[in-house]
């Protein structure tokens, strides 16, 4: 008999998996105690307290930050008061003592008092508009992770897609910069300045670390320091282009109370990374953040120009970030002349600011350096004389028609300084030298003896000084290439080239070197050598408009740089890498020669930030701040909220690209901002 195996059954497969909506947790809603705490006269100590300290300083790890004050027993009250009858309301803490806390010196004061190391000064809010306890919650989610972290940073990063199963994409997580090849970092003691204080840098009179900040600002057109820069109570509410310095590990501060330390503290805020509906991968926050208030940084592999370059053909160059604090600042640094206001001996005491200066004004009937004229002078009647006043006022005016109207007002950073497009005089007067030259010959003769006065020239304003300098630098490169011994033809190409304009676009001054054709002949040119552009994310501090960036075209181009001189790379807003003409001014040549930014490429590896879009209206703004390091090619690249944001509102700051800077390239804006600017690239 034989005997046959059975074959094994097989079982049927499990039916295809489908969306299914993944288990978020719950955040249990805040309480607030109901009992009263009174207030009996004591001096605030460490005591104060002792009855909420917590012996595990990480029990309310991953919490809202702005809710850890009350978790600790602290009391926040909203309070209504009519003022003018408008009715406003104000915020008021109560300590667990009873004090009253009625703004941030007092908390910050308090906090010192009593020797607080678990409720930091960042963690108090006194916006009664920002809710401290009402947490965003998603409604539904297909995918969830708790943290994708994995705990590197203090706050987990949760992740959650309410459109599909999707998951995102796989990158190595990192907080810190990573140098690539060709890129040093001097993180040494011996190259930080330190301070010394003892009362958390409270006294910003004293840190020297505060002292830099403050110090950085007189690049700004007006040269003044401004007394207000850097962080107040934890908060920063505009950027500050020049950067900001905080303490360093040669401080002898504490890290934990220090007043000046805020962004190597890293992530505070909740924040959730998101599936939006037509940008990809998004970041928004989970509370409500306040104005001001510190969200992340841009962290990923640092990378020279021309690793930039082959990895931005090769891999993409959608997460490139320029390191361009250098070139930002020396941007507010070119128009700090024009813009300069005239002193009391310059100017005669006037104040050119608020004066709407016709061009006709400027020759007047009695002008200075002009003698009066006297009645019946060398046999002439009065009639003739003054008819031939008013001809040679009219030719004044002739020759200097092409200085429109301008109006200049206060506040050098206003967008309410307005310059009108003008030529100088220098160049009005070369481009009519043959006619000029016969009228005086002719005034001369018939003048006679009383001729003999000095010719007259009109007062100078802030405006002609700095047209007159601009010629004169023209004049000097001529006499330089006449005295190389070069042909007359040469000679006028130089002439022609020289030839300085000043324009402007909106409210910034923009200068150009030579004529439009030959601007065009240098771009051609320029272009046929350098490399393929790339799109790089502009990290300056204040992002303008493209049309709006002060450029300063040189006679020469860069060697091997293209538009923008970044070697190869046309940054963004038009932003200069070093070359030509105004090689000299660029601080970055001093580092061994360079001549280029380095890139922050986050593609494969970085951290949150890779993942905030792009807006025309964004709710970020980008700070560079010194920590590890005062070099000044490499801050760290930190984002502040610019306003109050609600909790669930998409975080986004503007990428600064500049439209048609890739040729070939286009990306098209999808913000849905009521002011977007329709095109990325």
């Amino acid at each position: 008999m034989s005997h046959q195996k059975a074959l094994p059954i097989l079982a049927p497969g499990p039916p295809p998996l489908l969306p299914s909506m993944a288990s978020v947790p719950h955040q249990p809603s805040y309480r607030a105690p109901t009992d009263r705490v009174f207030y009996i006269l004591h001096t605030c100590q460490p005591t104060c307290l002792n009855r909420v300290r917590s012996p595990n300083p990480d029990i309310h790890r991953g919490k809202n930050p702005l809710l850890t004050p009350l978790l600790y027993d602290f009391r926040r009250m909203t309070a209504r008061r009519k003022v003018n009858r408008k009715m406003s309301f104000h915020v008021i803490y109560k300590a667990p003592c009873g004090l009253r806390l009625r703004n941030m010196a007092e908390i910050q004061n308090y906090l010192f008092q009593t020797s607080c190391d678990f409720i930091f000064l960042e963690m108090f809010c006194l916006d009664p508009y920002v809710l401290v306890d009402c947490p965003f919650q998603p409604q539904r989610a297909f995918y969830y992770i708790q943290d994708i972290t994995c705990g590197r940073e203090d706050i987990p990063l949760s992740c959650v897609n309410e459109i599909d199963s999707t998951p995102p994409p796989k990158v190595a997580y990192s907080k810190e910069r990573i140098p690539e090849d060709g890129v040093y970092i001097n993180t040494s003691p011996e190259f930080l300045v330190g301070c010394d204080c003892t009362d958390g840098c409270r006294d910003k009179s004293k840190c020297s670390c505060h002292q830099l900040t403050l110090q950085a600002t007189a690049c700004t057109p007006g040269a003044q320091i401004n007394p207000n820069a850097g962080y107040l109570h934890k908060r920063l509410d505009e950027c500050l282009p020049t950067g900001v310095y905080e303490c360093n590990k040669r401080c002898k501060c504490c890290v934990q109370m220090c007043t000046n330390r805020l962004v190597q503290h890293g992530l505070q805020v909740r924040l959730q990374l998101f599936k939006t509906q037509n940008k990809g991968w998004g970041i928004r926050c989970l509370d409500d953040v306040a104005q001001g208030s510190f969200v992340c940084i841009y962290a990923g592999k640092i990378l020279t120009d021309d690793l930039a370059d082959k990895e931005g053909l090769e891999m993409g160059d959608e997460y490139f970030a320029n390191l361009d604090h250098i070139e930002s600042v020396e941007k507010i640094k070119e128009g700090y002349e024009s813009e300069a206001h005239c002193s009391d001996s310059e100017g005669n005491g006037v104040d050119m600011s608020s004066m709407k200066i016709q061009p006709s004004a400027l020759v007047s009937a009695n002008p200075v350096g002009r003698p009066p004229k006297r009645a019946g002078q060398g046999g002439r009647s009065g009639g003739e004389s003054n008819d031939e006043d008013d001809k040679d006022s009219k030719s004044d005016d002739e020759s200097d028609s092409s200085d429109d109207t301008f109006v200049v007002k206060n506040h050098y950073n206003s967008s309410n300084s307005v310059w009108r497009s003008y030529t100088t005089r220098g160049q009005a007067k070369r481009n009519k030298e043959g006619s000029q030259d016969s009228k005086d010959g002719m005034s001369a003769s018939a003048g006679g003896a009383d001729n003999q006065t000095p010719p007259f020239m009109p007062e100078e304003t802030g405006k002609s000084k700095v047209a007159s300098w601009l010629t004169s630098q023209g004049m000097k490169k001529r006499k330089r290439d006449s005295g190389d011994g070069k042909s007359q033809a040469k000679m006028e190409a130089a002439k022609k080239q020289d030839v300085i304009t000043i324009s402007d676009s909106d409210d910034v001054l923009t200068i150009s070197s030579g004529s439009d054709d030959n601007n065009k002949e240098r771009d051609k040119l320029t272009h046929g050598v350098t490399k393929r552009p790339v799109a790089v994310k502009s990290t300056r501090g204040i992002a303008l408009k493209s049309g709006h960036s002060l450029v300063v075209k040189t006679g020469t181009p860069a060697a091997g740089g293209g538009p923008g001189g970044h070697g190869g790379k046309t940054g963004p807003q038009g932003q200069p890498g070093g070359g030509g003409d105004n090689a000299h001014r660029n601080t970055r040549r001093f580092f061994d020669g360079e001549e280029s930014c380095y890139i922050i490429d986050a593609k494969l590896e970085g951290n949150l930030g890779r993942y905030l879009n792009h807006s025309c209206s964004p709710n970020l703004f980008v700070q560079n701040v010194f920590v590890d390091t005062h070099d000044l090619r490499f801050p760290w690249v930190a984002l502040f909220a610019s306003e109050r944001i609600r909790a669930g509102t998409e975080l986004t700051w503007d990428y600064a690209y500049e439209v048609g800077c890739v040729e070939g390239k286009e990306l098209l804006c999808c913000c849905g901002s009521t002011e977007c600017r329709a095109r990325l690239l």
